[in-house]
């Protein structure tokens, strides 16, 4: 994000808030996953691969929220589907067809409850977990952070801090969803490690008090 907050410019923008060695180091971070997780949003908005460039020691699996079945047939994801995993959490009332044509390009349907267009947090988890996947990296963008924020299931913060300003009411911050009322219900995040990256700031923490978890979007 850079110094003042803000994950894209109020159109959308966001190439590129990090430098190429910051960058290069959120692929070090993604070779250390089991999952990389997005929402459809950014499914949508940037056309992610979300693979690890170089390879690191594992091939994280990647896993779109979605609850209306919306991911583009063309786009990078359900394309490389075959050869990197693609999970694609929706929900169960989803038509037939849309499910089978994803299916086709070699996408796995996980099909999840939910109310009021919202999937289950709980039902993710626990199917994530069913399947020995431990070590997710919640990529954005900001509805998902929020939501997982807010369900207080977050336990571990990459933060990516550029010297640029953006400005802008409507320019997205990186952690979206109902937030807090008081100051005391902050998460408060510990055994923070600062790191200068070419000018970047890395900061990396843990909240050791996570909770329970709701509904994300």
């Amino acid at each position: 994000m850079t110094l003042d907050g803000k994950i894209s410019t109020r159109t959308g923008d966001s190439r590129w808030i990090s430098n190429p060695a910051s960058r290069r180091r959120v692929h070090q971070l993604r070779g250390r996953m089991d999952a990389l997780l997005v929402g459809i949003g950014t499914a949508l908005a940037d056309d992610p691969l979300l693979t690890v460039r170089p390879p690191g020691p594992r091939t994280p699996a990647r896993i779109v929220l979605d609850s209306q079945g919306r991911l583009p047939l063309s786009g990078q994801l359900a394309q490389t589907a075959r050869t990197v995993p693609v999970l694609i959490a929706t929900s169960s009332t989803l038509e037939d067809r849309r499910r089978e044509e994803l299916q086709a390009l070699g996408c796995e349907w996980l099909p999840l409850p939910g109310e009021a267009g919202l999937l289950s947090l709980p039902a993710l988890l626990d199917e994530l977990g069913h399947r020995r996947m431990t070590n997710i990296l919640v990529e954005g963008g900001s509805a998902v952070l929020g939501s997982f924020f807010d369900a207080r299931a977050l336990d571990e913060v990459h933060v990516f801090l550029a010297p640029r300003l953006l400005g802008g009411a409507q320019a997205k911050t990186p952690v979206g969803g109902r937030g807090v009322d008081q100051m005391a219900q902050a998460l408060f995040l510990t055994e923070w490690e600062v790191e200068t990256i070419e000018g970047d700031l890395y900061l990396h923490g843990w909240n050791l008090r996570s909770a329970g978890p709701l509904s994300v979007g």
